[in-house]
């Protein structure tokens, strides 16, 4: 799958379709390769539109033996160059006022004429896109401007996205966008700086933020926020949220937009695997029919386990931190009544303590073994989902060792 690291590289690569960019790259056309720090990409097909000034490209990963794999395909969307009028004026009638069709002379009305706006020509540049590559799993990024064009391709056309520093496009999603988003939490991805007052324009009505605390400090410039050179990432291409108490949030989003993404991928295996049961023009056997009901099902239920644990280890830690609480609130209690009572006996200090209900078990023992009950019908319910996960498991197994053809097929 296309790592983080590498949908920030193609957010910011897109960019250099515009002929105004200061890193503009003419080599950048349809049917190249382009190297982004360690990453090929083929270029299956762009768009500089000169009505309204949005750039797009659809890539394809490349392997290290140059192999183009069309079955992923990431669409990125360029965010707004600051000397580009057209740009400026797309973030004034569209982002901030929720128009599609733009003025081409906003400051003198008797002159004015519409254009499509770049929301417009992202989903007509998105729809040929799905057209020329059917059976490719389609993902969207962008940054700034170009993650709020990404996130409102993706959520109207039911596809996973993953951007950065994105104002929210909520103010122009159809009604069914709006519906399936509620649907399927998580496949959108919006990573935006807490500081960043551009990309956290429009509240958060899509769902997709992930809001980090860049520990940055104070800056005179508020342009310094929104840079895409302030995220950074591990040696597997994940974002780093630093650990900090504000992120806590978000580090568990993330885990989640995690999950999310390897069940949407096992479900494009699914399919693909339908389509190739299909290929032969023949209906699908109740045998096929059978493992990809039990193959989805699977996926549903391993998603589920993995988004369960993801939630459960932080509601865990939260009990066993509050057991620890409670402990150490009775030390403190006890440490604090021999320091103004130190004429008394131990005994006699945990009586007087006794007579205002303060006592070890009333503060910790209750309150823990409150807890700790807590924490195992947590664990049961795991136990419970990964039960469920085996047998779904083992009847797949049954299934194939039965059916010889079947097998034979997924070989």
């Amino acid at each position: 799958m296309i790592s983080d690291k590498q949908y920030k590289g193609l957010s910011d690569s897109v960019y250099w379709l515009d002929p105004e960019h200061e890193n503009y790259a003419p080599d950048m056309k349809q049917g190249n390769a382009f190297d982004y720090k360690g990453s090929t990409y083929k270029i299956l097909k762009t768009e500089d539109n000169q009505k309204n000034g949005m750039q797009a490209m659809a890539v394809s990963p490349v392997d290290k033996n140059g192999n183009i794999d069309t079955t992923e395909v990431v669409i990125a969307y360029a965010g707004t160059n600051f000397s580009d009028e057209l740009d400026r004026n797309t973030d004034l009638e569209t982002v901030i006022k929720g128009e599609e069709k733009l003025d081409q002379d906003p400051l003198n009305p008797f002159k004015n004429k519409e254009v499509d706006g770049q929301a417009i020509t992202a989903r007509e540049f998105a729809d040929g896109v799905k057209a020329d590559y059917p059976n490719a799993k389609i993902t969207t990024t962008g940054h700034s401007l170009g993650e709020y064009l990404a996130l409102t391709v993706a959520a109207e056309n039911k596809w996973q996205n993953v951007g950065v520093n994105g104002p929210d496009p909520s103010n122009i999603l159809s009604d069914e966008a709006k519906m399936w988003i509620e649907e399927n939490p998580g496949m959108l991805t919006n990573y935006r700086n807490r500081a960043d007052t551009i990309g956290n324009y429009g509240s958060n009505g899509t769902g997709a933020e992930i809001k980090v605390s860049m520990e940055m400090g104070a800056r005179l410039n508020p342009i310094d926020y929104h840079q895409l050179s302030n995220w950074k990432f591990d040696k597997d291409g994940k974002l780093k949220i630093p650990n900090n108490e504000y992120n806590k949030e978000a580090i568990i989003q993330q885990a989640e937009r995690y999950v999310m993404a390897e069940y949407t991928a096992k479900l494009y295996a699914i399919e693909v695997m339908r389509k190739k049961f299909q290929a032969s023009g023949e209906a699908i056997s109740a045998n096929e029919q059978i493992y990809l009901d039990d193959s989805q099902s699977l996926a549903v239920v391993e998603t589920s386990v993995a988004e369960f644990r993801t939630v459960t280890s932080n509601v865990i830690k939260v009990y066993q931190d509050a057991m620890d609480e409670a402990e150490n609130l009775w030390k403190e209690t006890l440490r604090q009544s021999r320091q103004m009572a130190d004429l008394l006996t131990e005994s006699e200090i945990l009586e007087e303590l006794s007579n205002v209900g303060c006592t070890e078990q009333k503060l910790v023992i209750e309150p823990c073994e409150k807890y700790q009950r807590k924490i195992e019908k947590v664990k049961k319910m795991g136990v419970k989902f990964d039960k469920l996960a085996e047998e779904i498991k083992v009847s797949i197994e049954t299934l194939l060792q039965k059916d010889y053809e079947l097998a034979q097929q997924l070989g």
